[in-house]
């Protein structure tokens, strides 16, 4: 079965990576694409050779030869679109955050529940190589119980610009640019969920569109971690490190997608180092949905992820806020 696509919002991400890793799946087709302007969802159809464009999602939507459509627009516009796709009957996958809001992400994720179609979302740093294997790792028992994570991923020194700097639309600022996804890393890799933060921002307890979030978790499985998903830093590292009872894994320049780098797995018995590449993961992610949905499964990540991590920035942004540890309930 081929999976038929629907786009909205084609902007750069949805242009260099969306697009050509729906392209690489022998099972998906893009087929329609919406955008603002007639004129660049023109250009975007043609560069990528799709039959359908234009300015109606509502049109989009009504179309029976669409199954699926992908959420590439503004952070605030995701929920209204993703409920509007679940009332006509597509499945959808939405770049995060799933809604600006716990209460938005919520209402996104009900309407997808009871129409009966699948949510994901775009998480792509799941799909990195060097992660499904650190995750095999560590569940293996290789380096024990894992105690301290410490993690950080940055594009550089990058200010806000277009609707990021936008706080109506973008919410927050470097959380749901970068961090959003290492939040989501370390709960796929721990398996367990955030039950504690607390953090601090470059922009102190003010409500500005932060660049530098800086956060301490803790996890429903006891294990500690830090995490740093910054836009400030000029020349990052982009290292991961996983302290196990029994031993650790070093990732090297692996956060970030895109890159290439090392992972170092040391135990009593020896050290393994092997290079990895993230060059394919949005290829990774488009085809795992896609097979989700032809199987009948949840996908991973779920939009229960999404609604999941929406609620962690809450947090965070709340505990910077109050400068206190945050308890979160799970309750989903």
């Amino acid at each position: 079965m081929t999976l038929r696509w629907g786009l909205v919002g084609p902007g750069r991400s949805a242009d260099t990576l969306v697009a050509p890793a729906i392209a690489a799946d022998p099972n998906s087709e893009l087929c329609w694409v919406v955008g603002r302007d007639q004129g660049r969802a023109e250009a975007f159809a043609k560069k990528h050779g799709l039959p359908r464009s234009g300015t109606s999602y509502e049109s989009m939507l009504s179309d029976p030869a669409i199954d699926a459509v992908v959420v590439t627009t503004p952070n605030a516009q995701h929920p209204d679109q993703v409920v509007a796709a679940a009332r006509a009957g597509k499945h959808v996958l939405c770049d995060k955050p799933l809604g600006p809001t716990e209460a938005e992400a919520e209402r996104a994720l009900e309407a997808c529940r009871k129409a009966g179609v699948k949510l994901g979302m775009n998480f792509q740093t799941r799909r990195h190589s060097c992660f499904v294997e650190a995750r095999r790792v560590i569940h293996s028992g290789a380096i024990g119980e894992v105690r301290l994570v410490q993690v950080d991923a940055s594009p550089g020194d990058v200010p806000h610009s277009g609707w990021r700097a936008q706080p109506a639309l973008a919410s927050r600022g470097a959380m749901n640019n970068i961090a959003i996804h290492i939040y989501d890393l370390l709960c796929y890799l721990l398996d367990s969920e955030v039950t504690e933060v607390a953090a601090l921002l470059d922009t102190g307890q003010a409500s500005d569109l932060e660049r530098m979030p800086l956060v301490l978790l803790r996890f429903a499985s006891g294990a500690l971690a830090f995490a740093n998903g910054n836009q400030v830093t000029p020349m990052p590292l982009n290292d991961i490190v996983i302290h196990g009872t029994r031993g650790r894994i070093d990732g090297r320049g692996i956060t970030r997608p895109q890159t290439k780098g090392s992972m170092r797995v040391v135990t009593a018995e020896g050290e393994v180092t092997s290079s990895f590449s993230s060059q394919d993961c949005y290829e990774a992610t488009m085809s795992a949905f896609t097979a989700d949905v032809v199987a009948g499964r949840d996908p991973s990540p779920s939009g229960l992820d999404g609604l999941r991590s929406v609620q962690l920035t809450d947090a965070i942004a709340r505990a910077a806020r109050e400068r206190r540890v945050i308890q979160i309930p799970i309750r989903w």
